[in-house]
């Protein structure tokens, strides 16, 4: 970020209204303050963070006068904190936040939704079951902090829990800290990654040094201590290398779809829905949406590891699932033998940023996908030509409306919207879109 300089320490602000991300925003000393943990119509004392793309970045230190939506925060270290947007601002308002953004993105390209189902909400907290924490060293104490980044910069908050996280993740804060620590090279440790199975918990240590013997003593230690499964990473994903416990090492951790007759096998850095309650609902949405027969066909794009499909396989006469990582699409395939479902559901390599010379689009199907945040590609609506119905789970409105916007020019209109809030307390939003075929001529 760039040098606070000319930028007064702290400012006092009218809070007029909210970015896209929740921020409340005002305008002081000829410029625009973006301002976390403040609402509109407050007037709130800030501190100032630094300049970033023509706005200043600020977070509130003071407020004069609350709005009734606001609350108080349940984590001390909010909002110095990154990991979380919102945690004074009333819930029920921040899912109608999320709607509404929603909605404002699919007037943009003046698309009309049938109908707009009520948000699908969880628990608040300690729901986390996985998670990217920043390791640094911090010479005036001595010692690593580790924790989320802070809001708007990239030093790691003084932290020793995080109510977020799910029980079991939560507590490992403090006595990660303390292990790396007493690491042979702390500054060395960029990152360590967690993330919880229904049985089983993993961490994932980034070094960019060799581990010491006396390294891996430490790290034994603490895997018998705390229960949990620990990893190395020296480069890139492919360096992941599970070293305690030492007893099957190519063991997995696992979830479980039990209203789907599913178990998912995972790595510690396979991609998994991270908030497991609202995953649970999410699925079946997307079955009621999809409205499968045995007759049906499925093809489903950006399949990661079978989280759809594989609960979609056990009504569909087929499903076939399409992810550019070969290693998801193994796993993937694990998966369908650990269900017996392979004659049924089927998984293939493919970039679906790029053309595909096959046959996979000349019959009629329904199409489910879940794209990343940049959207389903310049590809998507060869994909969706012959889809009978599509349904569409997006983590990002702004894409979201703009592929509807694709499906609308090729005859599929959107029948039914609905928000999932999967990461409470933040300014992410997932939404399934239902999408239905015009009646052909």
């Amino acid at each position: 970020m760039p040098s606070r300089r000319r930028l007064p320490r702290t400012v006092e602000l009218e809070v007029l209204g909210q970015t896209e991300d929740g921020f409340g925003f005002g305008l002081a000393v000829g410029s625009k303050y973006v301002v976390k943990g403040a609402l509109p119509g407050e007037v709130v004392s800030a501190r100032v963070l630094g300049r970033r793309k023509g706005q200043v970045l600020a977070i509130t230190e003071t407020v004069q006068n609350a709005v009734d939506d606001r609350t108080e925060p349940f984590c001390a270290v909010f909002p110095r904190c990154g990991g979380c947007s919102n945690q004074q601002w009333e819930y029920r308002e921040q899912l109608k936040f999320k709607e509404r953004w929603v909605r404002r993105e699919l007037s943009r390209h003046q698309l009309r939704c049938e109908s707009f189902l009520p948000t699908q909400h969880g628990s608040t907290t300690r729901y986390r079951r996985r998670a990217r924490l920043g390791v640094r060293w911090i010479d005036k104490v001595g010692e690593v902090y580790v924790g989320f980044r802070e809001t708007f910069g990239s030093y790691v908050v003084d932290m020793n829990r995080c109510p977020a996280l799910v029980p079991g993740l939560a507590e490992l804060i403090g006595p990660l800290r303390d292990l790396i620590t007493r690491m042979s090279t702390p500054k060395r440790i960029p990152q360590v990654e967690v993330v919880a199975g229904d049985k089983a918990r993993a961490l994932v240590l980034r070094h960019l040094d060799p581990l010491t013997v006396s390294d891996l003593n430490l790290l034994s230690a603490f895997s018998n201590s705390y229960d949990v499964w620990v990893y190395g990473q020296s480069g890139g994903y492919e360096t992941v290398t599970r070293h305690f416990p030492p007893d099957d090492p190519n063991a997995k951790l696992t979830y479980e779809l039990a209203n789907d007759g599913v178990s998912i096998e995972f790595g510690p850095t396979d991609f998994i829905q991270v908030n497991s309650e609202i995953n649970h609902l999410l699925i079946g949405a997307v079955l009621k949406e999809l409205d499968l027969g045995r007759e049906d066909r499925v093809i489903d794009l950006f399949c990661g590891i079978g989280n759809f499909s594989l609960p979609a396989a056990r009504t569909a006469k087929s499903v076939l699932g399409l992810e550019i990582s070969s290693t998801a699409v193994e796993q993937a395939r694990r998966n369908a033998e650990r269900n017996d479902l392979s004659r049924t559901a089927k998984f293939l390599a493919s970039d679906l940023y790029r053309p595909i010379d096959n046959e996979l689009t000349e019959a009629d199907y329904k199409m489910l996908l879940d794209p990343p945040g940049s959207a389903a590609g310049p590809e998507f609506a060869r994909f969706a030509h012959r889809a009978k119905r599509v349904v569409y789970v997006s983590c990002n409105p702004t894409t979201f409306a703009d592929d509807a916007a694709v499906l609308d020019r090729i005859g599929c209109q959107l029948k039914r919207a609905r928000v999932f809030d999967m990461f409470a307390h933040t300014n992410h939003v997932e939404i399934v879109g239902s999408f239905g075929r015009l009646e052909r001529s």
